[in-house]
């Protein structure tokens, strides 16, 4: 396991108090949950029982729990109607402290809508008085929400911890490629994301496009068709949905764009996009300096948006298993796909603490037309920072710069009274004209590959 540090010490200091726990951890598909749980419950020296459910209903995944807790118990499989028998028997076995973790919970949620009130009887009645604490693990996470976290909800108020696992930061993705530069691994993050899952799908002894045409082009492939599982586990008329994200992949970004680019009226929009945004696929993002503002929309996940890039609108040409024209437009638009996920990497290198500026919050500044693409601010300190990221092959020159310094009193923050920093982030490094003109100021800075390395290798 790559990280999880503060979700594997939140979890594992829970299970070890003295108090019975009711836990809830949840995130998408392939997000790390089960790997997560299970490394917590190998930590522990008490009595655990891990058990995956599935689809089958409440009352076979019921049986076949009470035959787990059985086998764990070295004990006959009791005859039980349902998890209230289960938990009964399970209680009457266990002797002191036990973890009993139930992954696939909302499978069971989804299935039967009275789960969640005969979990109220379980914890409530059949647990009380007991050692015994519970993990409820789902990838549903619109299901946790309602089944689950929801005020409506009888379990409302019984749970004493919940996470929302996310997808691991550009950071944490390099521990699975350590032996690639920070420029591929750039690359690698901006095709797989930070699905754990995703990422072991790409063999290091591959190049970047092999892989990309082995595991996410080919038919049969577990990525090929990962996002429309992800959309038809969520949400209804996953069509709908999925010509969403193709037009937001594809560079619309505010709400008449999208519309006018899968051909619906824009007030038709508002609850696809409150979905997506509610499950984490989507954001709506705000100039760093006025949270409040007009906001844009954008796919949280590097591999959906590449997937919804390349794959969704080539089908039809790779379901007959013509791959090759579909990797050469790759390989020709990579870098502009890329270069959206380096002022990702650039934001988060802002965030490490080896960076000189500290930041409260970090993002993008754009108005009328005007963009900058890393802003940073310190409300305490009135600093602002402004960069500029290029992921390109021509080292960057005065003029990048010249041209940021000038948009600075565009940026309407603090007023006039602010420490103003500048960075600029570049792919292939800077020309002299440029080191030279940074060189002779004490408010500006220069990153490129070996800089960022330096910032990502001593967060490690």
């Amino acid at each position: 396991m790559i990280n999880r540090e503060a979700e594997l010490e939140w979890l594992t200091s829970h299970l070890t108090r003295a108090e019975r726990q009711l836990l809830v951890v949840y995130g998408r598909r392939r997000v790390g949950k089960t790997t997560l749980v299970t490394t917590a419950l190998e930590t522990l020296d008490d009595a655990s029982v891990y058990y995956l459910c599935d689809e089958r209903g409440a009352t076979h995944n019921a049986r076949r729990f009470a035959a787990q807790c059985a086998e764990t118990f070295d004990d006959v499989t009791p005859d039980v109607d349902g998890f209230v028998d289960a938990f009964r028997y399970l209680t009457a076995r266990v002797d002191g402290p036990c973890v009993v973790a139930l992954d696939e919970f909302s499978y069971l949620v989804a299935e039967d809508d009275t789960v969640p009130s005969v979990f109220q009887t379980v914890v409530d009645d059949v647990l009380a008085g007991t050692d015994v604490s519970l993990v409820l693990l789902g990838s549903s996470i619109s299901m946790m929400k309602e089944g689950v976290l929801s005020y409506e909800s009888p379990l409302y108020g019984r749970r004493t911890g919940q996470w929302e696992l996310a997808p691991l930061s550009f950071a944490d993705v390099r521990g699975f490629f350590p032996d690639e530069d920070l420029e591929t691994q750039i690359q690698v993050y901006s095709v797989l994301g930070g699905v754990p899952a995703y990422l072991e799908q790409f063999d290091p002894e591959r190049s970047l496009l092999e892989n990309v045409e082995r595991a996410v082009l080919s038919k049969g492939e577990f990525l090929y068709e990962e996002p429309e599982f992800l959309l038809r586990q969520e949400l209804r008329e996953p069509a709908t949905y999925m010509a969403i994200l193709e037009a937001i992949a594809g560079g619309a970004t505010r709400v008449t764009e999208i519309a006018n680019e899968i051909g619906r009226d824009a007030s038709s929009l508002s609850r696809y996009l409150q979905n997506l945004t509610q499950l984490a696929i989507l954001e709506r993002e705000h100039p760093v300096t006025d949270p409040d503002g007009r906001g844009l929309y954008r796919l949280t996940d590097d591999f959906l948006r590449f997937w919804f890039r390349y794959v969704a609108p080539n089908r039809g040409t790779l379901e007959q298993g013509r791959t090759e024209p579909v990797r050469s437009a790759i390989a020709e638009t990579l870098p502009t796909h890329t270069s959206r996920t380096f002022e990702t990497v650039c934001q988060q290198a802002v965030r490490t603490s080896a960076f000189p500026v500290s930041c409260s919050r970090v993002g993008r500044w754009w108005y009328d037309g005007e963009e900058i693409d890393v802003v940073g601010i310190n409300q305490e300190t009135e600093t602002l920072l402004l960069g500029e990221c290029k992921w390109t092959t021509d080292p960057v020159g005065r003029a990048v710069f010249d041209d940021l310094t000038a948009l600075e009193p565009e940026v309407r923050w603090r007023g006039r009274d602010r420490d103003v920093r500048y960075a600029v982030f570049s792919r292939a490094g800077f020309t002299e004209e440029l080191r030279t003109a940074v060189d002779e100021r004490s408010d500006a800075s220069l990153y490129g590959i070996r800089e960022l390395t330096s910032l990502f290798d001593a967060e490690q």
